[in-house]
């Protein structure tokens, strides 16, 4: 009995020919995304500075806003210390 084989999309490493040009399309994705995003981002805070309604419509748009901030921003990173070599001793080396 053959195993069965996983083969590799096609639309890996595609490229798409946009402005006589040819860009992968990953990248028209994610940009498309970044500036969908960015102009939700402005609607929400022209419409929460401009707005004296009631406060109900205006927690929808603080919602909008901080799940595309959120999704804007990159997750936070713990970055490890290193400490300095010790030979043993309780006490610093003297120098």
């Amino acid at each position: 009995m053959d195993s069965p084989t996983t083969s590799l999309s096609n639309s890996v490493g595609e490229r798409w020919s946009i402005f006589a040009s040819k860009i992968k399309k990953e990248q028209v994705i994610y940009f498309s995304q970044i500036f969908i995003v960015y102009t939700v981002i402005i609607a929400a805070l022209v419409n929460l500075s401009l707005s004296a309604e009631a406060p109900t419509c205006s927690s929808v748009w603080v919602s909008i806003l901080s799940g595309s901030v959120g999704y804007v921003l990159p997750a936070p990173k713990i970055r490890k210390r290193k400490l300095p070599q010790r030979d043993g001793s309780l006490l610093p080396n003297p120098a």
